[in-house]
């Protein structure tokens, strides 16, 4: 059977979930189990990737990240890794904000992490959980290096560049995500 790693761009897939469905209680190693069923694989290994909040400039979030990067410490076959934010001041007098954050080096770590399992020969299927066009180049890279790559998001919100490079395309539909919420999947023997 073929060993199938899952890439998931964390807040692009918070971003999604909100604007498409209004619920994150998401049990993410049932959904890593069935990304790994709808490519006719089996479950290696889920890698997580997301920016951590700094408690001085938003401390609210702070404390939500934590409980949830707890959760995420707690799941079956899940590495997190984690980037950072910059935090950059708003200008200008109607500004509501004192601050925006923008993630950095999260790309980088995912691509690392795809070539490293590429080239080990660790898998055979990358399956990437976002909608980033930005991720075009290391759905190209994967795919040289003998991977199939899949792209796996909402039909709204997935790149054009990202699901043409991609081998194929996996849309998150109402069915499918019924059974990777926390409470709605069936009791497996895991």
């Amino acid at each position: 059977m073929k060993r199938v790693a899952v890439f998931i761009d964390g807040s692009n897939f918070y971003n999604g979930l909100r604007d498409n469905v209004g619920r994150m209680d998401v049990d993410f190693h049932q959904f890593g189990k069935t990304l790994a069923e709808k490519t006719g694989g089996e479950l290696l290994r889920i890698y997580y990737y997301n920016a951590k909040v700094d408690p001085e400039f938003d401390p609210d979030n702070y404390e939500k990240q934590q409980r949830f990067i707890t959760h995420l410490a707690h799941t079956q076959y899940l590495t997190l890794r984690l980037g950072k934010l910059v935090y950059y001041q708003v200008r200008g007098e109607d500004a509501t904000r004192k601050h925006y954050a923008v993630e950095k080096g999260l790309d980088v770590k995912l691509a690392i992490d795809l070539v490293r399992l590429a080239v080990n020969r660790a898998c055979e299927v990358a399956v990437i959980v976002s909608g980033d066009k930005d991720l075009a180049e290391v759905v190209e890279y994967g795919k040289e290096m003998g991977l199939e790559v899949v792209s796996a998001f909402f039909p709204r919100g997935l790149s054009e560049q990202l699901a043409t490079k991609a081998d194929r395309v996996i849309y998150f539909n109402e069915e499918m995500l019924n059974e990777i919420f926390i409470g709605n999947q069936q009791q497996d023997s895991e």
